[in-house]
């Protein structure tokens, strides 16, 4: 198995990922909603659209044949709507599940994108469309250029449409074939009662989210929240599908700081000599498994097969759809695990268990926090020295999200940037947590020597934003983004 499926077996994710955008393709199934407008450009460009997805290896199936006997488009179709339709006649009112009935919608005229807008106008500019119109993906045609946006702030210019396929596969269907679906309640264990930041010693940590959180205040690249009562809707049921396509959240925040905890790691084990228990498992079988009541895994790095003990993993960090920039610690901090095999959210004690609902960022989270234990086990077989696992047992480790991108002319000592080559795929998806998995295999092997001073990742998302993992507290991964803006990079911009 591949390393970056590794994951998918650690977050008991279910199914047939597609990790390329050309499987990503073949795995789609697309319908064309009958068009709410004819007109000449948007027409001309459905049928370029159209042509490509039948190209690229995307099933089309005529809206007709998509329809269950209820009326209402199968589960898992994708439907291509154009133009703006009266409210009983738009797509989302036919179909059969928000979550696996993207909408994608055609509109014949420029992005509603501000002139010189900041990250938060933007967002706004596009949340709103979205709500107006329920279209999960907008894409705006104009004669030279077609724009598609998304629900966490993108906004990507396309060139000419005349042979758009390119644009199709690396951009648009790594938007469409990636879910963008939290984690389902019942898939997590929450605990109330036992999150005591100052019983559990966390008092220290709780002063680092504050002090970045204030940073992060103060510089504004960390989008506030957008409320679902400040956006326009056509009407009261429009906006109930929007809560429950949210979650019933009162909005949607941007961003993420979590703390991993200290994690006492132990060396890797090189496959060739392995004792007895480890050499005659059927690792191809069950690359993830239990021995001997501890969770073990496989690992392929540096042309070797290692055997990682991974222990549970616990995080700090901030709850989904708070203010980011002005937390409350005994609300807005939560305890995050992978515990016993299974994902656990232990509630602040001024929140509820109905308050914390799963982050977009979940899977992502986890997947780097995971990952960066496996990278501390390879590093300590390495070098009993080695930084990184030094100081992911004795302080833990910071991961941090925001919504641009870091520049490579203002370097950070010890850490790696990748990810820029994956697809575009969006937060929340199983993709992305493997992206993340898989990009820490990669920065080691990247990193120039001496391997002992790596001190974390950049991981870069397309369209999305950047993860900072590392050995920097998220005061210092805050501070260090500061500095890149006063320094006049532009690190506050999704770039298309």
């Amino acid at each position: 198995m591949k390393n970056a499926e590794l994951i998918f077996d650690f977050l008991d994710i279910a199914g047939d990922i597609p990790l390329t955008p050309e499987d990503m393709a073949g795995a789609m199934t697309v319908t064309f909603h009958p068009p709410h407008r004819d007109t000449d450009r948007l027409n001309r460009f459905s049928k370029k659209l159209k042509k490509a997805f039948i190209e690229l290896g995307v099933k089309v199936v005529p809206f007709e044949e998509a329809l269950n006997e209820d009326g209402r488009v199968r589960s898992g179709i994708i439907i291509i709507e154009q133009g703006e339709g009266r409210d009983k006649d738009l797509a989302i009112r036919k179909v059969s599940s928000l979550y696996e009935n993207p909408v994608v919608g055609l509109f014949d005229r420029p992005a509603p994108i501000p002139e010189n807008p900041t990250l938060q106008e933007t967002l706004d500019s596009i949340v709103g469309v979205l709500a107006w119109n329920l279209a999960h993906v907008p894409i705006f045609v104009e004669d030279n250029r077609w724009t598609t946006c998304t629900m966490n702030g993108a906004v990507i210019e396309c060139g000419n449409w005349s042979d758009p396929k390119e644009d199709i596969l690396y951009t648009l269907i790594p938007k469409l074939a990636a879910q963008v679906v939290p984690p389902k309640r019942d898939e997590i264990t929450y605990r109330e009662g036992v999150m005591d930041a100052e019983k559990s010693g966390y008092m220290p940590f709780i002063k680092d989210f504050m002090s970045a959180a204030k940073i992060w205040r103060d510089n504004g690249l960390m989008l506030a929240h957008t409320s679902i009562e400040d956006l326009e809707y056509r009407n009261r049921f429009y906006k109930r599908i929007v809560s429950q396509y949210l979650d019933n959240r009162t909005g949607m925040s941007y961003g993420f700081m979590v703390k991993q905890l200290p994690t006492l790691v132990k060396p890797a084990i090189k496959l060739s000599s392995a004792p007895e228990k480890f050499a005659a498992h059927n690792w191809k079988e069950q690359p993830v498994t239990f021995i001997e009541g501890y969770l073990y895994t496989i690992i392929n790095q540096f042309n070797e097969e290692w055997i990682i003990e991974v222990p549970d993993v616990w995080l700090l960090s901030t709850r989904s759809g708070c203010n980011k920039t002005n937390l409350n610690p005994a609300r807005d901090i939560l305890r995050l695990g992978l515990h016993n095999g299974r994902i656990t959210l232990d509630v602040p004690p001024e929140s509820s268990e109905e308050e914390c609902r799963p982050s977009y960022d979940t899977y992502a989270i986890l997947a780097h926090a995971i990952g960066n234990v496996i990278t501390a086990s390879i590093l300590l077989n390495i070098d009993s020295n080695a930084t990184f696992p030094k100081i992911l047992s004795s302080n833990g480790l910071s991961i941090s999200h925001w919504h641009g991108y870091p520049d490579k002319e203002y370097p950070l000592p010890g850490y790696v940037i990748h990810g820029e080559e994956n697809p575009p795929v969006s937060c929340s998806t199983p993709q992305s947590a493997a992206y993340a998995f898989s990009g820490k295999r990669k920065s080691l092997d990247i990193f120039p020597d001496p391997l002992p001073e790596f001190r974390g990742d950049i991981h870069v998302e397309p369209h999305h934003g950047t993860n900072i993992a590392g050995t920097l507290t998220i005061e210092e991964t805050a501070a260090w983004v500061d500095e890149m803006h006063r320094a006049g990079k532009e690190v506050g911009k999704v770039l298309g």
